[in-house]
């Protein structure tokens, strides 16, 4: 080897420079690196895709152009060393868009309610490739060495061309940009579109919104559609929403009767708002019945079916307790029961219960007396019969079905106490005591109960002082044994809260210790 040989590989030789710093600092940032994506990876780290881009994608092809140009000398022309430098570019476009959308919105997943997550789908994609375009142009311009005014002479010739044979595409595009950029409607939402397709909205893109209805059945409308008619949007910005549900009543049936069985009916509905109240309105006169409409409000509206369904299944169970009779066509003819023997039936079934009750045992008399005032009502499942701290005018006694016996806490926690079935009896607080009920009693089945009104009893502890005596030790005993339950469920509760306290406790200590 002679002297000219060893010279070149000389260290002085820029070459050699580049290729003892890539052999050391290439290797050594890919390990930094990787430690950095691993512990990303243990945190979750919003961070994570773009180092994973800067590793993988950019760190290579920056080495690769590095050596072909540093080290192989190929010239900057060189068609091969373009097409390596136009991927590396495309790949830092790529990163850095990356980290833009992380700047940016990685709050819309944190906070969907904030700005970031108040942004639409489109207007950010609208945006990237706006910043593609512009990084491809200067790709195009600096690399490629290509005259970018005679090349947006030539697009906006063929932009003309294509624009016009496009017409109705690109208008459904420019309209799904409007109505997205207007923030009228999110996935999500609930929306009333064209000839009363009705649906939430599971996907929008630049040509079309998706909504999947309560049948499970797709529905895709064009946004150019959207844009020129009308829609309803049942959730955004006001969740609310308000239903109107008509009901056709005798004329034997006073109206304010009415209205007021219909309205605790519809505040006995679960998911029916009491703040508007519900209002009920007398509509029409019609040839067989009167026409009632109510109008009450919702929280959500995908509820909407399950909350209209409850309502009318509790409607027919208020109007019996009412004594409220819907309409027959008049064509229709039905073999009545007499009434007083249907009448004399009720009372002996009532009569028969009534026997069992713990304070009128062998006390035929009395039980002949409190029949002829009590009257049976039916309960749909899941109805309160009695709210805690309410007074009321009846006793109780179960004829069928089931209800839960609970009580409310200090910290609004609902705690069940007992399971009422048949012959089993409450509200005897206030009617003895004259004080409000310590529980609330909810239907667990459909029910019927017996109901006996306090004037009755009175008229009874008049007649016969003892039993109002005999009927205060069945209370004592009563309460004493609801006092017991609630007692057992708020040491639980206090126990309960002991062990989390404690548990929290240990989880800093073990904190402190790792620390």
């Amino acid at each position: 080897m002679n002297s000219s040989d060893l010279s070149s590989w000389a260290p002085g030789h820029i070459w050699f420079t580049w290729a003892v710093g890539l052999i050391v600092l290439f290797p050594l940032l890919i390990v930094v690196l990787g430690e950095v994506i691993h512990k990303m990876e243990k945190s979750q780290s919003k961070w994570l895709s773009p180092i994973k881009n800067l590793r993988h994608l950019v760190l290579p092809q920056l080495v690769f152009l590095l050596i072909m140009t540093q080290i192989l000398a190929l010239d900057a022309e060189n068609v091969w060393v373009r097409v390596v430098e136009t991927a590396l570019w495309i790949f830092i476009i790529h990163t850095s868009l990356g980290i833009l959308n992380t700047l940016l919105f990685s709050g819309a997943n944190e906070d969907p309610g904030n700005w970031q997550g108040r942004v639409p789908k489109l207007v950010v994609d609208f945006a990237r490739v706006v910043l593609v375009m512009i990084g491809a142009a200067l790709v195009l311009s600096s690399v490629w060495g290509i005259d970018l005014g005679r090349m947006l002479a030539a697009l906006g010739v063929g932009s003309i061309v294509l624009g016009l044979a496009l017409q109705d595409t690109l208008g459904s595009l420019f309209s799904g940009f409007a109505l997205l950029s207007s923030k009228q409607f999110r996935v999500g939402d609930w929306l009333n579109v064209g000839d009363n397709d009705e649906g939430k909205i599971i996907d929008m893109n630049w040509r079309t919104v998706t909504l999947l209805n309560r049948d499970e059945d797709i529905i895709i409308v064009p946004n150019a559609e959207l844009a020129k008619g009308k829609f309803v949007n049942y959730t955004y910005p006001y969740p609310r929403h308000r239903e109107k549900v008509q009901f056709d009543f005798s004329f034997d049936d006073a109206p304010y009767l009415v209205k007021k069985a219909l309205k605790e009916a519809a505040l006995a509905t679960p998911g029916i708002l009491a703040d508007p109240e519900p209002v009920i309105a007398l509509i029409s006169y019609d040839e067989f019945s009167v026409k009632h409409e109510v109008l009450y409000f919702i929280e959500d509206y995908v509820d909407q079916p399950r909350i209209l369904d409850d309502f009318k299944s509790r409607v027919w169970y208020v109007a019996k307790r009412y004594g409220i009779s819907f309409p027959t066509r008049a064509h229709e003819v039905f073999m009545m029961e007499s009434a007083i023997e249907s009448q004399d039936q009720s009372r002996s079934e009532i009569e028969s219960q009534l026997i069992h009750l713990p304070f009128l045992k062998s006390k035929q008399q009395q039980v002949a007396l409190l029949a002829q005032s009590a009257k049976k009502l039916d309960y749909a499942t899941g109805e309160r019969i009695i709210a805690q701290d309410e007074m009321t005018d009846y006793l109780y006694v179960v004829s069928t079905g089931k209800a839960t016996e609970s009580f409310i806490d200090g910290l609004d926690l609902s705690h069940d106490l007992n399971i009422l079935q048949t012959n089993d009896f409450f509200g005897l607080a206030a009617l003895v005591r004259n004080e409000p009920s310590d529980v609330s009693i909810t239907c667990e089945t459909d029910m019927q109960v017996i109901a006996i009104k306090r004037d009755a009893i009175q008229h009874l502890f008049e007649m016969n002082p003892e039993l109002a005596v005999e009927m205060e030790k069945v209370l004592e005993n009563r309460t004493r044994e609801v006092r017991t339950l609630q007692r057992a469920v708020r040491k639980s509760q206090l126990q309960q809260l002991a062990k989390e306290k404690q548990n929290e406790t240990v989880v800093d200590i073990q904190s402190v210790l790792k620390l």
